[in-house]
């Protein structure tokens, strides 16, 4: 019976494998004796001389290089990256406009919508938008190619960005993307070479073996616009390499605060051995080493404590640096940091809302540059698949992000309450253009809910205000505010102004 079972999963295995679709490059490496550890390739450690001199004059091949080695190192330029990347929740909201005469509650208009935002919904559109801006950040662009978009999915293919550029726009103003098809043979397998090349659309997977066989001269292939997705990232290079330096200055000052807190703790102890009045010794050397001896072992497991016996007449010796200088230059290092990267010091460890509320203001108006592209993206394939002469759409990602959904979802329901729209506060909470509806439904026509939930009449849902004026948010408080609101939590002194 077992074995029947082993033969049942090993033939759905078999079958799954043969339908599996490489999610990147290292998918074609193969899988060495049985082992599925990823190796990742070593660091390289650049001077600070190197890194000035690639982000000063360096090739876009270079920049990409310097700036994947440290993402993938970590620290605080993998964290200012990660940080822009997934600022906003990409939340976007799908807009039908039919031709002039027609109506959005025809059947066929309304099936055409409806096929869209089931389209939308199983897209899985914000983890899409997520990697590519990841990319985008990396790499100075994002560089892919669409396999196959159905009804109800989009696969695409990340194309490796040292060997894409972009020079030409077509006439929509779309990025057009050229692609290098030497990258194959940088696959040395032979067979994982042509399961790349299967993979490709046929296009690029013929340019390649026409060049291999001198048919072509140029290794270089114009990806069709409507096969390529190209989204730069401003001027298509890495924006944030300046952090590196910093960054790297950063981790000297702590190097150094560290040895100055190993000589802060260094301690020499000190056994003076006493002469008699008439200056003979006391102890004998003999002696003396016995009692150096134990008190060597006495200190053992302490690394930081050295053994001194001597007959001279010293003092105990203690190694103490300031530390004031050292802290200063820490801070001063990581506020460096954030400084090159246009963003608040006080982004990751928060003391004072005044000013950090108006630096994520700025973050999300950069990534929004980065999120109109997307926006454009996702148009152009939904009126590709399902526009015609009497719908065409337009989607757009909405300034939504994880600090600012809850401010949205407030404006956003004052403005329902005059009329606008009702389905942008669902979209801030997470809820979809379609579950929208479905929740309405189940609720209204299922649940009956309208009737059984019926809050009491009080003087507050009547009026729907409380006494006294609201509070005001974190970010709109003066400092002043802020200062005496933690002296009452305190009990200190407030502050008078």
């Amino acid at each position: 019976m077992d074995r029947d079972k082993d033969k049942e999963f090993l033939t759905t295995f078999s079958n799954s494998y043969t339908k599996m679709i490489a999610t990147n490059d290292a998918s074609y490496s193969g899988l060495s004796n049985g082992s599925f550890l990823y190796r990742r390739k070593p660091f390289k450690e650049y001077t600070l001389e190197e890194i000035e001199k690639i982000i000063e004059s360096g090739s876009l091949e270079e920049k990409v290089r310097l700036s994947r080695n440290y993402f993938n190192k970590g620290g605080f330029y993998a964290r200012i990256l990660l940080h822009y990347a997934t600022l906003l929740k990409y939340t976007g909201l799908l807009i039908p406009n039919p031709s002039f005469g027609k109506s959005l509650s025809e059947p066929y208009i309304i099936k055409k919508y409806n096929s869209a935002i089931n389209f939308i919904d199983k897209a899985d559109l914000p983890l899409l938008f997520t990697e590519i801006a990841i990319r985008a950040l990396r790499d100075g662009a994002y560089f892919g190619i669409i396999s196959s978009i159905t009804n109800e999915s989009i696969v695409l293919i990340n194309l490796p960005a040292s060997f894409c550029q972009s020079r030409f726009k077509d006439e929509s103003g779309n990025d057009l993307i050229e692609f290098n098809v030497a990258y194959f043979d940088t696959i040395t397998d032979r067979e994982n070479r042509r399961k790349a090349l299967k993979a490709y659309p046929r296009k690029i997977s013929d340019w390649y073996r026409r060049y291999k066989l001198g048919k072509v001269k140029s290794s270089w292939i114009f990806v069709p616009a409507e096969m390529g997705v190209c989204i730069p990232f401003l001027n298509g290079e890495p924006a944030f390499l300046n952090i590196i330096p910093a960054a790297i200055e950063y981790d000297q000052a702590r190097d150094i605060n560290k040895e100055r807190d190993l000589e802060e703790i260094r301690k020499i102890i000190v056994e003076k051995i006493p002469h008699l009045q008439d200056g003979e010794l006391l102890f004998e050397p003999d002696e003396a080493a016995v009692m150096h001896q134990g008190t060597v072992k006495m200190m053992k497991g302490n690394p930081n404590v050295s053994v001194l016996t001597t007959y001279a007449d010293v003092d105990a010796i203690v190694s103490k640096t300031s530390n004031d200088n050292s802290t200063s230059s820490i801070e001063k290092a990581m506020t460096n940091i954030y400084s090159e990267a246009g963003t608040s010091p006080q982004l990751f460890g928060t003391e004072s809302n005044l000013s950090l509320e108006t630096s994520i203001n700025n973050d999300m108006a950069l990534m929004m540059v980065l999120a109109r592209k997307m926006s454009r993206l996702i148009t152009f394939l939904i009126n590709d698949k399902f526009g015609n002469t009497n719908i065409s759409f337009k989607y757009t990602i909405l300034p939504i992000t994880y600090y600012n959904e809850s401010k949205y979802i407030e404006n956003s329901l004052k403005m329902a309450n005059s009329g606008y729209s009702f389905i942008l506060p669902a979209l801030a909470m997470g809820i979809s253009q379609k579950e929208l509806g479905n929740i309405k439904d189940l609720e209204n026509d299922v649940l009956d809910l309208k009737e059984k939930l019926i809050p009491l009449s009080t003087s507050y849902t009547e009026s729907g205000n409380s006494p006294g004026r609201p509070e005001k948010p974190a970010e709109e408080k003066s400092a002043k505010t802020i200062a005496n609101e933690k002296s009452l939590d305190g009990g200190g002194t407030s502050v008078n102004g």
